[in-house]
């Protein structure tokens, strides 16, 4: 819990009515307790948000006619709502403000939460835009409880028998090297990998051949679209996706191997001609490696890795698990598949040797290359990461760069020099270079043909 209270001017006042409600925010009257739990609920089960309470909807004549008359009146309102927190009440905090003399009003600040928030009615809420929307059905529940990671798929029963496993020389390999020694049964009673004489789904991902036989959706997709556009389109695409199969190991292996082969094959355009795209390799495995193993299987998709002429994304099944999001993902730990996670570290040479490390090491491995910085997306049903190759010198820098060692330069060449993928862009920085001196138009080009060259001593 955080309280303090401070009193804000009339100004301030106004700034906080001027605020829209949102996806992040929300006002709510104090008169209403269950609408005030709603919201809370509705904030920690999406993606967290701001709620006053004590102050009136943008209806309202006089919207400070309800706030709290002091810190005492307001204690039944902190307490309902600290008390939907009780699996973990560091997820909320709460703050006062002093209206200009009118009275209190209490601030909210509520975060996403690893656990389901109900009401004190036992009723579940999520945030959609600015609408807290009821969750009712078992399926929505369902769906709540495996996004936060209060549950896993990888647990869920699948239709094969442990006996399947007994020819699979995925699980021949580990059980010889997993210490200490173990028979199949043993191993899988010992980990717990089945349930009513079925296998779970961690059992199969991490262990059959060919487990997409039963669970397509373990499958790698990978694309090469020869664009720099930010959706890559049919006539972008490169021969046909690939698909990768197998297990778990093999598909973060092969998957890794194979971005990194298309990736090598792509030419750019430096100040010294055209050389191979070089992206740092660890970086690439960190961010397949995540994407495969913290992936939602209950969700029927493929991880999708889409190598562009800029840029490899990686797109993951499923929302940020538990407490994480994209600002404090470099930060929070949380595993949704806490087995396949724990499991596959058994294996020789693991892929996630560095547990707790992945997107850290990404994220260095690009600086140390001099890269942009990997961005994070969080989709409303996945989680994109974005390896830019995007030298980190100016456009200006890589301009002149070019003209040292190529005498001239055109606006196409100079895209193609700068990672960008508009012309107009290229004509603003020319006109501000030629403005400053660093360059001049080559006498006698014009139109389409326009070139560009260094100054020329008088």
């Amino acid at each position: 819990m955080l309280f303090g209270t401070t009193k804000i001017s009339s100004s301030e006042v106004a700034g906080i009515l001027a605020k829209a409600e949102s996806h992040f925010f929300d006002f709510k009257d104090k008169r209403s307790i269950p609408k005030v739990e709603k919201s809370a609920s509705a904030f920690a089960n999406a993606d967290g948000g701001e709620l006053y309470v004590g102050i009136g909807d943008a209806k309202e004549k006089d919207r400070l006619s309800h706030l709290f008359k002091n810190e005492e009146d307001a204690n039944g309102c902190v307490t309902q709502i600290f008390s939907l927190f009780n699996a973990g009440p560091e997820f909320v905090t709460c703050h006062f403000y002093e209206m200009a003399g009118r009275g209190l009003a209490i601030l909210f600040t509520i975060h996403k939460t690893p656990f389901v928030v109900r009401t004190s009615a036992n009723r579940t809420f999520r945030r959609q835009n600015a609408q807290d929307r009821e969750l009712t059905s078992a399926q929505e529940l369902t769906r709540l409880e495996l996004e936060k990671g209060v549950h896993s798929y990888e647990d869920a029963k699948v239709e094969a028998t442990p006996d399947e496993l007994k020819t699979a020389e995925t699980m021949r390999l580990f059980l010889e090297n997993v210490t200490p020694h173990s028979d199949l049964d043993d191993f899988l009673k010992r980990e717990r990998l089945t349930v009513d004489g079925k296998l779970k789904a961690c059992a199969l991902v991490l262990y059959d051949d060919n487990p997409q036989s039963l669970m397509p959706q373990a499958a790698a997709k990978v694309y090469r679209y020869k664009t720099l556009n930010l959706e890559g389109e049919r006539e972008d695409l490169e021969g046909q996706p690939e698909t990768i199969e197998g297990p778990a190991y093999e598909v973060i292996k092969k998957t890794v191997a194979r971005t990194k082969q298309i990736v090598e094959s792509i030419p750019i355009l430096s100040s010294s001609g055209l050389v191979s795209v070089k992206y740092p390799e660890d970086a690439i495995h960190e961010v397949i490696c995540n994407a495969v193993l913290h992936r939602d299987y209950s969700l029927n998709d493929y991880v999708h890795v889409r190598v562009f002429d800029n840029r490899i994304e990686v797109e993951s099944p499923g929302k940020l698990a538990g407490p994480v999001t994209v600002k404090n993902i470099l930060k929070q730990r949380f595993a949704r598949n806490k087995k396949i996670v724990r499991l596959i570290s058994k294996f020789p040479s693991p892929p996630n040797k560095d547990v707790g490390e992945g997107l850290n090491t990404t994220f260095k491995s690009m600086q140390e290359l001099n890269l942009g910085r990997p961005e994070i997306v969080e989709t409303d049903s996945s989680v994109i990461v974005r390896l830019k190759h995007e030298p980190l010198a100016s456009k200006e820098e890589l301009i002149i760069d070019y003209l040292k060692q190529n005498g001239v330069i055109s606006n196409t060449k100079a895209r193609a020099v700068c990672n960008v993928q508009s012309d107009s862009v290229i004509r603003k920085i020319f006109r501000t270079m030629i403005a400053a001196g660093e360059l001049e138009k080559v006498p006698e080009t014009r139109g389409t043909g326009t070139k560009y060259r260094l100054p020329v001593s008088n």
